[in-house]
């Protein structure tokens, strides 16, 4: 470990990662403390933040696909460095005159690429952009952020905004050729979906979503009264419910048999019974700290690697017991950005730590941008909050502007 300068690699920079480093760098600029000298390493394998909120409706409409992606230029960060291999990004980034000047003993550098493998608890490989030569990275602390994938067309593959916008392009003709539409799935993604086409494309599309459950979501700590009203909702929508089954067989025609025997007339089926956790890097050096089959990050309270004092985890691959949503990471990012702040910068081991009986067992999802169910808590039948004039306005546009002034961004 190097001693002149305190090295940090922040791996994924969507909604956690980019929390952290915001939070991170705002309270070295408060601090004042210019006698530290800090080096943060962000990899993130596309050209910015993507609001992965508004997929729902960036699938069906490319022109708010390029609104909810916000490229590193626009992040109001005044990156020491922007590494890519994609030339546009550099030429953006080169382009655009940042506002927020980072504190002078402080350097932040944006890596378009992605880890590959840690090597030990204090070194990574990593690719930059579609390069395959490895190149290797030291730090001394780490903020493991790196999310999870879905099937596509809900995880672009693309990392440019102009890639990502030909890939919803693609996605929208998919589905305005299809009349009969099915989602296999009732987690949040598939209410979403399903609820966001029909309002969007009215009767003029059948729109069915399939359920293993007599209920949806199959969340644990969703409660019986957040269950029953997003049934309703769903129902009142115009989407056609076929729960208390699976898919059994997908025909070549694209229509569906279920393990109770029916047949299911489909033009298009969009699959969001299916999430991995990135945690490829980690494997094998901290198998250890992995918990399986989920592929979950094992961490205390502190968002700590289990076994590790260095190593912090946190969003969708972390495994505590808590619901797993943007705003759940958010607020890690937060935590983590002041107890590293805590420890470089104060020279104090204090930690935020998560407290598992307050953090709040809240969830929204939304039926089309009309139908918004809240759930504030799941003690006993749960409170539930239906079309909250804020969440109303907030989810207009899937969270995009808010997002875009919670993070500061242009």
């Amino acid at each position: 470990m190097t001693e002149e300068t305190t090295k940090i690699l922040v791996v994924g920079g969507s909604f956690g990662g980019l929390s952290f480093l915001k939070q991170f760098i705002n309270l070295v600029e408060k601090g004042d403390v210019t006698d530290k000298k800090i080096q943060i390493d962000l990899i993130e394998p596309r050209a910015g933040l993507l609001n992965v909120l508004g997929i729902p409706r960036a699938v069906i409409d490319d022109v708010y696909a390029k609104e909810s992606y916000f490229n590193t230029e626009n992040m109001n960060i005044k990156f020491t460095s922007v590494t890519s291999s994609y030339q546009d990004t550099l030429d953006r980034w080169a382009s655009t005159k940042q506002t927020e000047e980072l504190p002078q003993n402080l350097t932040v550098n944006y890596i378009q690429g992605k880890v590959t493998s840690f090597i030990d608890d204090h070194n990574v490989n990593y690719q930059v952009g579609e390069e395959q030569d490895t190149k290797r990275l030291q730090f001394d602390y780490c903020v493991y952020a790196a999310g999870r994938r879905r099937r596509w067309p809900f995880d672009p593959k693309a990392i440019t905004e102009e890639g990502f916008v030909k890939e919803m392009q693609k996605s929208k003709k998919e589905i305005e050729d299809s009349n009969i539409i099915t989602v296999i799935g009732g987690g949040a993604l598939g209410i979403e979906i399903a609820g966001e086409f029909k309002e969007y494309y009215g009767d003029s599309k059948r729109i069915r979503l399939v359920h293993p459950h007599p209920f949806v979501p199959p969340e644990i700590f969703a409660s019986k009264n957040f269950k029953q009203k997003l049934r309703e909702e769903l129902e009142a929508s115009g989407v056609e419910l076929c729960f208390n089954t699976r898919i059994e067989t997908e025909l070549e025609n694209g229509d569906l048999v279920t393990t109770d025997g029916r047949t299911l007339e489909s033009d298009l089926n969009l699959w969001c019974n299916y999430h991995k956790n990135n945690i490829e890097p980690l494997l094998p050096v901290f198998e250890s700290s992995i918990e399986l089959p989920k592929g979950e990050v094992s961490v205390d309270t502190r968002f700590l690697m289990k076994g590790h004092e260095n190593i912090f985890a946190i969003g969708d691959v972390i495994s505590l017991k808590i619901i797993k949503t943007c705003g759940g990471a958010y607020r890690q990012g937060l935590y983590v950005g002041e107890s590293l702040y805590n420890i470089i910068v104060k020279g104090e081991k204090k930690y935020v730590e998560l407290d598992l009986d307050t953090w709040p067992h809240g969830m929204t999802i939304v039926v089309g941008t009309q139908r918004i169910i809240s759930q504030w808590d799941d003690i006993g039948d749960g409170k539930v909050v239906y079309n909250s004039d804020a969440l109303l306005e907030m989810y207009s546009d899937y969270c995009t502007k808010s997002s875009k002034t919670l993070y500061n961004m242009k």
